[in-house]
């Protein structure tokens, strides 16, 4: 009695890994189940049978049988044609990256996919696991066959799962993009620093809540021309904090900047990207007069 035939392209050693795993279970049954495989062209074919004799003693022991292959094949899409759908469709919608950025996008893309791990379904409002669907799926296809091409069904039948690969990868290259344009940004503006002279040693930049307030080394504040005039061009054109304090640090463009977190600031963006710009300039005060806090000057290049 036939029980069931899949095609599949590609490598058969880790394909028939996963499923001699699944009917190494089914086989507890103390059923003989015979095996046979051809190739036709560059796909393989598996065909799975049982003998007649057993017909008779087991009842439905098709379905069983498919039941357990049919949860070899959802781990064989997760496991292996996942991936296989992430180069291709990286390779035939952005083939303008290059080798080590697609390698990127692609550890991105399947980081993402196993951190969201479940998926809404249609007009209901809870979630289920990619493989739950995908292994219903596959059993309402095997209720009315008995032959499977796995890339076939995968193409044509899991139109979900490759619009949710397709999402995570727009998704990861979006991320690569803002984050390629942030570098651009930050050495636009480290240009800026380096060509700058020096107006004053040493800043003070003391961050609260909602402001930032600069500071010389004597811990006087700083009351600039130029400072002065980027917090009437911030009124002006709507300027943020934030762009207002890194204007004026590459305004000032000081030798060296020590920074002084308050205990209710949150924001470490603006650290990160202070950081970023001045490079080894920057220090992080642990506590001192400025911010209210006990503690000595550090830098994160060079402790002083």
């Amino acid at each position: 009695m036939e029980l069931l035939c899949i095609g599949y392209k590609g490598k058969s050693e880790e394909i028939n890994y996963i499923l001699e795993k699944k009917i190494n279970i089914f086989l507890k049954e103390d059923l003989n189940i015979d095996r046979e495989e051809k190739q036709i062209g560059d796909t393989t074919y598996v065909s799975f049978s049982l003998d007649d004799d057993y017909k008779c003693k087991h009842n439905n022991i098709k379905n069983i049988f498919k039941h357990y292959i049919a949860s070899g094949l959802s781990d064989i899409v997760l496991d292996l044609y996942q991936e296989k759908m992430i180069d291709r469709i990286i390779n035939d919608k952005w083939n303008y990256f290059d080798k080590e950025e697609k390698d990127r996008i692609k550890q991105s893309t399947l980081k993402y996919l196993n951190k969201n791990d479940y998926i809404s379904t249609e007009g209901i409002m809870y979630k289920i696991s990619k493989r739950a669907r995908i292994l219903k799926l596959i059993l309402e296809y095997l209720d009315f066959n008995n032959e499977i091409n796995i890339e076939g069904f995968v193409n044509f039948r899991l139109k979900f799962f490759i619009d949710m690969i397709e999402e995570a990868i727009d998704k990861t290259i979006e991320d690569l993009i803002i984050e390629r344009e942030y570098k651009e940004f930050i050495k636009i503006l480290q240009y800026f620093v380096d060509i700058q002279q020096p107006k004053i040693d040493l800043v003070n930049v003391v961050i609260t809540k909602d402001k930032y307030i600069l500071y010389d080394k004597n811990n006087e504040l700083i009351r600039n021309d130029f400072v002065e005039e980027i917090a009437d061009e911030m009124l002006e054109n709507d300027m943020n904090y934030d762009d207002l304090l890194i204007s004026s640090l590459i305004t000032i463009a000081p030798k060296k900047i020590i920074i002084h977190p308050q205990k209710e600031h949150n924001n470490n963006q603006i650290i990160e990207i202070v950081e970023n710009i001045f490079v080894n300039k920057i220090s992080i005060c642990s506590g001192c007069q400025l911010c209210n806090q006990r503690g000595n000057v550090k830098s994160k290049a060079n402790k002083e």
